[in-house]
């Protein structure tokens, strides 16, 4: 396992020139001015480099030009297959995207193409001539597997989308993943050297994060008679929902009084376990009248119990930490990146047992101070590694570094 490194190695901080301006094309396929896509995470990747110093010249929203055959082949598996045809993994659709992008590039006036998300990789056929910096939650391989598995993909899209994966890896100067666990997943499928890859963190998708003193206080001020449980998540069964149920119930069991708050879908409860939830709904917590109620929401609760049975990342993780919140969290995916053991939460094993995580989390609650202690660390590891700012400075980092090891016969055009 290679270790996460959000920033460079200080011997090679110490090189990199901070005063000398960056600007770089910032290329997406969707909208970059959406806070909505990704989880709102190509909008704070972007605002987190402006803010870091980075200029930049967005091209988004890249047309595709699909052939006629594809088309048709699409419609084919649609209708006639049960697998999934990857239409937006087409070499021809990618190869089309790309070319726009480096024609932008070839312009001059740019020092590298700087392309987040992992829906469409537009990026992946730009020349390698070309600096270009990827920034992902995973590959589109391990991002399938992880989601719906291998198997669902009709085995051209299988092979078009490891194709478009190794050319990215190969290509890219260096290739930014959220997680420890995604860069493994690259290193393991496809043989890349973990030096060619780094690990910068994506931070919590708040507009308005609360101060340190409004959270020191939040922590004092929870009550100890009841736990207030959240739930975050559209997706019920694979976000764990029916193991957090199993949860509160067995703290129950065991005397101490909990109640599951659910946010982001209704699911069906038994009439047994009515007394120990309480639906929201779903929140926009973007738009200012969801976050007068999701932000006193998140303030009040105890843990925010994130029992995904498959996630890339966990970008509610990132927001409750910014709340002081502890995290009760599956040990998958790229979930360990973000919670760390008895600093800012608890990692459960898999299968999920309600009897071990209650355990944990009634020891702690028997103890203030130890609560306390851990709800204090999930604010200021936020502070510390959890945040977009801390993010772009660690990409712009990164990239002066990349960018000052590349030899200049690499940036002929």
């Amino acid at each position: 396992m290679t270790a996460v490194t959000p920033n460079p190695p200080d011997e090679a901080v110490s090189h990199l020139r901070h005063t000398d301006a960056m600007k770089l094309l910032f290329a997406c396929a969707n909208s970059a001015s959406d806070p909505h896509l990704w989880s709102g995470t190509v909008w704070n990747s972007r605002r987190a480099l402006e803010s870091a110093g980075v200029e930049l010249e967005v091209i988004d929203n890249i047309p595709f030009e699909c052939p006629l055959h594809l088309r048709i082949l699409h419609q084919f598996y649609k209708r006639l297959t049960k697998k999934t045809h990857s239409l937006q993994s087409e070499p021809a659709v990618l190869e089309h995207a790309a070319q726009q992008i480096a024609t932008r590039f070839s312009r001059g006036d740019c020092q590298a193409v700087f392309s987040p998300g992992s829906g469409v990789a537009v990026h992946a056929y730009i020349p390698a001539k070309i600096p270009v910096f990827p920034y992902l939650d995973a590959t589109k391989l391990s991002w399938i597997r992880t989601y719906f598995g291998e198997q669902t993909l009709t085995s051209r899209s299988r092979h078009h989308i490891d194709a478009v994966d190794r050319i990215s890896l190969n290509n890219a100067t260096k290739t930014f993943f959220s997680s420890q666990w995604a860069l493994d997943e690259a290193v393991r499928d496809y043989g890349v050297s973990a030096e060619r890859m780094a690990v910068v963190p994506f931070g919590a998708n708040l507009v308005d994060p609360p101060s340190r003193t409004e959270v020191d206080k939040w922590i004092q001020d929870r009550p100890r008679d009841t736990l207030n449980l959240l739930f975050l998540g559209k997706e019920w069964e694979r976000k764990g929902g029916p193991e957090a149920l199993a949860l509160v119930r067995e703290l129950g069991r065991r005397g101490l009084k909990a109640v599951l708050h659910i946010v982001g879908c209704t699911p069906q409860i038994d009439e047994a376990d009515r007394p120990l939830v309480k639906l929201h709904g779903f929140i926009n917590h973007s738009h200012p009248e969801g976050w007068k109620t999701f932000r006193p929401l998140l303030a009040q609760s105890h843990a925010l119990i994130f029992l995904s049975r498959a996630e890339a990342y966990g970008i509610a993780l990132c927001e409750a930490a910014a709340f002081g919140v502890p995290m009760f969290a599956s040990d998958t995916g790229g979930i360990p990146t973000i919670v760390q053991p008895g600093v800012n939460g608890w990692l459960s094993p898999m299968p999920f047992s309600a009897s071990e995580g209650a355990s944990a989390l009634q020891t702690t609650f028997a103890q203030p101070e130890s609560y306390q202690r851990l709800a204090h660390g999930a604010r200021l590891d936020y502070e510390n590694r959890l945040n977009w700012s801390a993010a772009g400075t660690a990409l712009v980092q990164h990239m002066h570094q990349a960018l000052s090891r590349r030899p200049s016969s690499a940036l002929t055009r």
